[in-house]
C-alpha cells in the first residue's frame, strides 16, 4: 500500500518530463547549465528530473511496494550485461551479506579487496546503476590495479524492513572479519552517501573497538568475531558522504548555490529510521559525525591520517555544508584528498556518470577503458591505482 503523497508524485510525473524536455531545448535545465555530464544528454536530464520529482520524504511502505528488488534478482538480470560477462565469479556469494563483483586470481594476502557499500539512506537496495558503477570501475583501473584487485559488494539489511542501527554495522563488520579470516589482508572501503557513512563507521569501530562493543551491548546485540583483532582498512574512498543522517539544516547551501534538482535529501526520515529506537546522543559517534572531534574519535583511524582517504562531493549538493564541516574536523593532518565536482549533484559518479555505461554501446566504451571526462571515475581509479 503506497501513501497518497507518493501516489500523487507518480500521477504528476508527466510534468517534470515535459518541463525538462522544453528547458533542454530552450533555456537549458538546471542540470545542463551547471554540469558537463548533462549538456549533450536529454535522457540524463529527463531521468534526473524524474528521480528528483519522486525523491524526498521516503516512506517504508512506498519503497517496499514500488522500489524494492532483492539482490539475487538484480544480480540475475545483470549477469548477462556486457560489463559483467568478463568479470570473474560475478554475483557469486562470499558470505551471508556479500557477493563478488570480480575475484582476481592473485594470492589473497597480496591483492586488494575493494568493498563497495552502497548508498540509499540505509533504506534502499542496490540499484542497477550502482552495479554498473562498481563493475565499470574495474575497467577504469590501470592494468596493475585491475589485475591485483578483487571487488565485493555488501547487501546489508534495510530500514524499509525495520532493521535499525547497529544491524547494518554488525553485518558489514562480519563480512570484513570473514575476509580477514579467509586470508585477505588489504581492504579498501568504497561507499557512496550512506555507504560512505557506513565505511566511516566501520573504520571507527575497528579503531575504537571498546566503544563499538558498548554500542552493540546497549542494543542487546553480540558479535561472533574479535573486533579488536581486525586490521584497519587500507583506504577509505568516500563519495558524497552522509555525515548527518538525522540533522535537518535550515538552508541547503551557505554559499548561495542553487541546489534545486539534487538527490540528497534535507529531510531526516531516512536517518531517523536508521537510528530507530536508539538514543541519538548515545549513538552519536556512529550517527552524526559533525558532532565528533579528531582527538577523541578519529585520531586512531589510520587511513584518515596517513593520506589514504579521498572525499568527493558535488558543488550543488544539499549535504555539502555538512560534508565540509566533517572534512574540517577529520583533516587534522592535512592528508585527506578533497574534491568538489563543478555543478555536481549527490553521488554523481553513481547516479549520473554510470548511466553512460548501462547500454551495450556504453559498456563497450567501459571495456575499452574509455572514461574520458568522467570526474568521479577518474578520481577514484587514480586513487586506487596509486595505492596498488
Amino acid at each position: 500500500m503506497i501513501t497518497l503523497e507518493f501516489f500523487l508524485k507518480i500521477l504528476t510525473l508527466p510534468y517534470p518530463i515535459i518541463k525538462s524536455i522544453i528547458q533542454y531545448y530552450t533555456t537549458g535545465t538546471i542540470y545542463s547549465k551547471t554540469n558537463s555530464e548533462f549538456k549533450n544528454s536529454l535522457w540524463k536530464n529527463v531521468l534526473l528530473s524524474i528521480e528528483y520529482h519522486v525523491s524526498g520524504n521516503y516512506q517504508k511502505s512506498d519503497m517496499r511496494a514500488v522500489v524494492y528488488q532483492p539482490i539475487n534478482k538484480v544480480i540475475s538480470k545483470f549477469k548477462k550485461h556486457p560489463l559483467a560477462l568478463p568479470l570473474n565469479e560475478f554475483g557469486e556469494k562470499f558470505d551471508e551479506y556479500s557477493y563478488w563483483i570480480h575475484k582476481c586470481d592473485k594470492p589473497k594476502d597480496k591483492q586488494n579487496v575493494i568493498i563497495y557499500i552502497h548508498g540509499g539512506g540505509y533504506m534502499l537496495n542496490l540499484f542497477e546503476s550502482q552495479f554498473v558503477f562498481i563493475s565499470a570501475l574495474h575497467y577504469s583501473l590501470n592494468d596493475k590495479a585491475s589485475e591485483n584487485s578483487s571487488i565485493l559488494v555488501i547487501d546489508y539489511s534495510l530500514t524499509m524492513f525495520d532493521h535499525e542501527f547497529p544491524t547494518q554495522l554488525i553485518e558489514c563488520l562480519s563480512t570484513y572479519s570473514n575476509l580477514i579470516k579467509d586470508g585477505y589482508k588489504n581492504i579498501m572501503l568504497l561507499g557512496d552517501s550512506a555507504g560512505a557513512h557506513m565505511s566511516l563507521s566501520i573504520a571507527r569501530a575497528i579503531a575504537y573497538p571498546e566503544e563499538a562493543l558498548t554500542q552493540f551491548e546497549h542494543a542487546g546485540r553480540s558479535i561472533k568475531f574479535d573486533l579488536s583483532a581486525l586490521p584497519q582498512p587500507k583506504a577509505l574512498i568516500l563519495d558524497a558522504p552522509w555525515p548527518e543522517p538525522c540533522t535537518k539544516r535550515a538552508v541547503a547551501s551557505k554559499r548561495g548555490i542553487n541546489c534545486y534538482g539534487d538527490l540528497g535529501s534535507m529531510e531526516t526520515n531516512m536517518g531517523d529510521y536508521y537510528c530507530g529506537k536508539n538514543d541519538k546522543n548515545f549513538i552519536n559517534n556512529f550517527l552524526t559525525f559533525t558532532n565528533t572531534n579528531w582527538e577523541d574519535h578519529w585520531k586512531k583511524v589510520i587511513p584518515i591520517n596517513n593520506g589514504n582517504t579521498i572525499i568527493i562531493v558535488g558543488e550543488r549538493e544539499v549535504l555539502r555544508d555538512g560534508v565540509e564541516e566533517f572534512y574540517n574536523i577529520i583533516n587534522k593532518k592535512g592528508s585527506i584528498d578533497y574534491y568538489v565536482e563543478p555543478g555536481g549533484i549527490h553521488a554523481g559518479v553513481v547516479y549520473v556518470e554510470s548511466l553512460d555505461y548501462i547500454s551495450k554501446k556504453g559498456a563497450k566504451k567501459a571495456l575499452k577503458g574509455d572514461f574520458k571526462g568522467k570526474y568521479g571515475f577518474n578520481l577514484i581509479s587514480k586513487f586506487i591505482n596509486d595505492r596498488v
